[in-house]
């Protein structure tokens, strides 16, 4: 980590510690392992007020009444369908926060005749599903939607101590040597990535169809919302924040094995403090179907970027009765056949 001060390199004093500059002698303490303590020194309230909130082209922010969703469509559109649940929406004058501008979006590339595609070929083996669902008839509800997200960028520097172990082989056995250690790591967290929508951060199937590299992430500009709604962000900046530093806790764990070149480790005490904390607020293209049957939603999630998608799908019950049927006939009638045909030749033999 570079001194604030002077530029120069600072590193870790073991008996203060703390990070010393040797140049211009600038002391930094830090929190002790076992405090496991988690700091950051950028304010995101300001960083909130000072991100934009102009996104470029009047947007009207809606509430589904039906399910509670807050989507954000363009100033011309005045209806359009709910993709959390189907239900149709009329979108009215009233002035809703939009909440801070997207400073990145990825455009959709996948087409809606594309999704209606590859949708048979998702469901070509379901025999069990009913025809309308296999046959994608029920994809009158497709929408095309930008769903939120975060990504972060930090310095962070972990005081740890624990126990680090290393494999000694003799022979065919592998033995694991442990090692008390305490020290200090730096380490980059690149792009962690985190689901800015309440509804979607624990949905499996978006996360399976969720793929993208930072470098396909582009500028925003408001050409690319046109004619599709987004979702306006549900996980503000400070909870986004909170996920990411758990989902990066493994990355700091392994930081600190590999700093004392040890294959294993346990009881592993971090204390971390976070520098140049900065985020990004862009837009990822998904298209989205909920489709209603006999009582229950079922849901379509496709990429707008690349073919991957999966669907839910009902079980029809006339189907599986035939199925039933079916395989009662295999298994049942040749063994009552059979019994029939011995009842009959022991009765002939008498």
């Amino acid at each position: 980590m570079k001194c604030k001060t002077c530029g120069g390199t600072l590193r870790y004093d073991v008996a203060s510690y703390g990070l010393v500059c040797d140049f211009c002698g600038t002391k930094r303490p830090l929190h002790k392992p076992e405090e496991e303590h988690v700091s950051e020194e950028q304010d995101f309230a300001s960083a909130m007020r000072d991100a934009s909130t102009d996104w470029g082209a009047f947007r009207r922010a809606v509430s589904c009444k039906q399910c509670g969703a807050v989507m954000l469509y363009g100033g011309e559109q005045m209806s359009g369908m709910c993709p959390y649940c189907g239900s149709a929406i009329v979108l009215t004058a009233q002035d809703l926060n939009c909440g801070i501008a997207p400073s990145g979006v990825i455009p959709f590339k996948t087409t809606r005749e594309e999704v209606e595609k590859n949708y048979y070929k998702w469901n070509k083996f379901a025999f069990w599903a009913p025809e309308d669902f296999r046959k994608g008839k029920v994809l009158g509800n497709l929408v095309g939607v930008y769903v939120p997200f975060w990504t972060f960028d930090a310095d962070a520097v972990s005081t740890y101590s624990g126990d680090f172990g290393r494999t000694v082989t003799r022979g065919d056995s592998e033995t694991t040597k442990w090692e008390y250690r305490t020290g200090v790591v730096d380490t980059f967290l690149n792009d962690t990535c985190i689901c800015a929508s309440k509804r979607f951060i624990s949905n499996k199937k978006l996360n399976q169809v969720v793929h993208f590299t930072p470098e396909q992430i582009q500028k925003y500009v408001p050409e690319a919302l046109a004619g599709f709604a987004a979702e306006k962000y549900t996980i503000n900046i400070d909870e986004a924040w909170g996920l990411a530093r758990k989902a990066t806790r493994k990355k700091l764990e392994n930081a600190a094995r590999q700093r004392e070149y040890a294959d294993c480790y346990r009881n592993l005490k971090l204390s971390t403090e976070y520098d140049n904390i900065k985020f990004r607020y862009f837009l990822f293209p998904v298209w989205l179907a909920a489709c209603p049957y006999k009582g229950k939603t079922y849901y379509v999630v496709a990429s707008g970027l690349d073919n991957r998608g999966l669907c839910d799908r009902p079980v029809s019950v006339i189907k599986m009765v035939i199925l039933g049927i079916a395989l009662g006939s295999v298994f049942f009638i040749p063994t009552i056949t059979y019994f029939l045909m011995l009842i009959i030749a022991m009765l002939t033999q008498h």
